[in-house]
């Protein structure tokens, strides 16, 4: 089943200063896709147009073939529809312990009586190993740690579409393979739809991910790592080797 369809995306302050022009993505249910490319070229802003934080010049996006109005393609809207965002920071509240941090978003939203929410809760730290963390506060993590809190905020949502800005930055090889061995628990276990943005091929090698890199402000087409290194393109071949 396709999870998200994008066609002819366009995205810049004026229609004279574009960032993305005409990108076009399609994934089915369960991929994982990691976008790669410059600094500046637009990466994280792609991740946010689609999550409804910023505003389209133009386009067009489906979830689970249903076409979103574009009323509806703003970041409340997406989050009810199934798309989980996770910043780079990973923007959690730091003087709220860690299951706090994962019910505040389900209270606001009114995601279930108290008992149901601490049962997403519970959920959400079983599935990022980090039930023995419930009761701390952000600071006295790891980074590591506060990465997966950040994850399993977004998919005790209910998200079935994960975006993720750099997960794996800063991290050291050891909490970085813990990070994508539970990232692909995600996809085996639950099917979740998951667009990262990652500045290493060895992340979307380790993942078994599909690769697109953004450049010229368009995506390339999603192939896998051993598909990219026989690619005929001369920009892919210039950017597997940077």
């Amino acid at each position: 089943m396709e999870s998200i369809s994008i066609k002819n995306l366009t995205f810049g302050h004026t229609a004279s200063a574009k960032i993305l022009d005409k990108v076009n993505l399609s994934l089915e249910k369960g991929d994982v896709l990691c976008i790669l490319g410059k600094s500046g070229e637009g990466k994280s802003s792609l991740l946010r147009v689609i999550a409804g934080l910023e505003r389209a010049l133009s386009g067009e996006i489906s979830l689970f073939n249903e076409p979103i109005k574009q009323g509806d393609w703003n970041a409340l809207s997406m989050a009810q529809k199934g798309i989980g965002f996770v910043f780079q920071n990973n923007a959690l509240i730091s003087d709220l312990t860690v299951k706090d941090n994962i019910a505040v978003p389900l209270r606001y939203h009114k995601m279930g009586t108290e008992e149901e929410i601490e049962q997403k809760v519970d959920r959400a730290l079983l599935l990022m190993l980090a039930r023995g963390f419930a009761d701390d506060y952000p600071y006295a993590l790891s980074l590591g740690m506060r990465k997966r809190v950040a994850i399993a905020r977004s998919w005790a949502l209910d998200a079935k579409i994960l975006l993720l800005d750099e997960p794996t930055a800063g991290l050291d090889k050891t909490s970085r393979d813990n990070l994508l061995s539970l990232m692909d628990n995600l996809r085996e276990l639950h099917k979740t739809t998951i667009i990262m943005v990652v500045n290493d091929l060895q992340v979307a090698r380790d993942l078994n991910g599909k690769i697109s890199f953004l450049m010229d402000k368009k995506l390339t087409y999603p192939m896998y790592y051993d598909e990219i290194k026989e690619s005929d393109d001369p920009r892919i071949r210039r950017a597997m080797v940077h």
